[in-house]
């Protein structure tokens, strides 16, 4: 029996796809089957979009997901691997850390290095913030007045090294997105400089403290 309707449909479009496979144009396509230009160029979409499967499931299920956030919320300097142990423990799915990594950048948690930042007490905040507000107001001759001067620690041996965390843009200076320097160790080269609002002052190094 000769093939009618949605079967021979389906038979044309899969002799479109066959000969623009083999690299034929819709112009050449349509006077070999003759039809239309814009017949082939309709039932070529058809034909390509039945074609296609439907991508594979997610693997975790919302419920999951959403333990997942809470997970990272509660500790962001957990490892995808770490991660994946404890969404296993939880809910008893096996997933793989690229898994974990591709669920919270969809729910816009992307992997950072830490940002350092000075050891504050909660002292060291409410003095630095008493002082801001004291000298809110002061004009640029009292600043042009003030030896401005900072140190760094130029590591000689060895390596600072680095961590990542998970956060969201614009999370970078939250207190559990960032890790806490202080100024010891050995193995590294003090540099101390100053400068005014005039002109820049003098420079220092040596080891240890200065």
């Amino acid at each position: 029996m000769a093939p009618h309707g949605r079967e021979m449909s389906q038979n044309l479009g899969k002799e479109i796809i066959s000969l623009h496979k083999k690299g034929e144009g819709y112009k050449k396509i349509s006077k070999a089957l003759h039809i239309s230009q814009n017949t082939v160029a309709k039932k070529y979409g058809s034909a390509t979009i039945l074609q296609r499967r439907p991508g594979r499931p997610q693997k975790l299920t919302s419920r999951q997901e959403r333990l997942l956030m809470r997970r990272v919320e509660e500790s962001r300097h957990a490892s995808s691997l770490q991660l994946a142990k404890a969404v296993e423990s939880q809910t008893g799915v096996t997933v793989s850390r690229d898994t974990i990594r591709r669920t919270l950048q969809r729910n816009g948690m992307h992997g950072y290095r830490l940002r350092r930042k000075p050891l504050l007490k909660p002292m060291h905040k409410k003095a630095h913030l008493e002082f801001a507000r004291a000298h809110a107001e002061k004009g640029e001759d009292y600043w042009d007045s003030i030896l401005w001067s900072d140190e760094t620690k130029i590591t000689v041996f060895g390596t600072n090294g680095f961590k990542t965390v998970w956060r969201r843009k614009g999370e970078d200076f939250k207190e559990k997105c960032m890790v806490p320097t202080v100024k010891h160790g050995g193995g590294s080269v003090l540099m101390w400089g100053c400068m005014t609002g005039w002109a820049p002052g003098f420079s220092t190094s040596g080891p240890g403290r200065l």
